[in-house]
């Protein structure tokens, strides 16, 4: 919350792209902040209050017609949208999301350390929760974040996994000059960093 408060303006139009906590969401718009969040998921959007769920979208292209081209200051990439992406769909996604941005729009991205995840890997790890217990596991591949999930109860059994691409910050440095952006590190800290591009042209 506070990074949020930290590098974000009030009177900036900010669109949030992907997984975001409604609770936060809640939050800053109940601050004043002028909000705006692309979730295609609706178990992900449960919690946003019924009084902001007007400024959820499902797809750009909604945010698009709504509030037309051009129309936010800053787009907020959290580190769990980045890393959906492989390294051709993220260079092929800075490109696209340009024309939601201002002429003198920013992006503001925060990463996951490869090197902090990499050191820290926790191979499995079990809680118990009500009824339940989750064993759950996560593995270092190259890129790839590999994180594995069994859950059991006294009448079920459920198994998932999440496969992430981790990247390093020199990664999203070069392909922001690739998509017209110039780009800075505003906060590296141990295990995220937070980079800030800014929209050339």
């Amino acid at each position: 919350l506070m990074l949020y408060r930290r590098y974000l303006q009030k009177e900036d139009r900010v669109l949030v792209h992907g997984n975001f906590s409604a609770k936060l969401f809640n939050t800053l718009c109940a601050e004043g902040y002028d909000l705006y969040l692309i979730e295609s998921e609706l178990n992900r959007i449960a919690g946003i209050s019924e009084q902001y769920l007007n400024r959820v979208y499902g797809l750009s292209n909604e945010v698009v017609d709504v509030m037309g081209s051009h129309a936010f200051h800053k787009i907020v990439l959290p580190g769990t949208t980045i890393a959906r992406y492989s390294r051709g769909e993220l260079l092929l996604f800075f490109r696209n999301i340009r024309h939601l941005l201002a002429t003198d729009g920013q992006l503001l991205i925060s990463i996951h350390n490869a090197d902090y995840l990499r050191q820290n890997v926790q191979p499995i790890a079990s809680r118990r929760m009500e009824d339940c217990t989750l064993f759950y596991g996560q593995k270092v591949d190259r890129d790839l974040l590999i994180f594995n999930t069994y859950l059991k109860s006294a009448t079920d059994e459920k198994v998932g996994y999440v496969v992430e691409h981790l990247y390093e910050t020199d990664t999203l440095f070069e392909f922001a000059k690739l998509s017209r952006y110039r780009g800075r590190t505003l906060y590296a800290g141990k295990s995220i960093s937070i980079l800030e591009f800014d929209k050339i042209g």
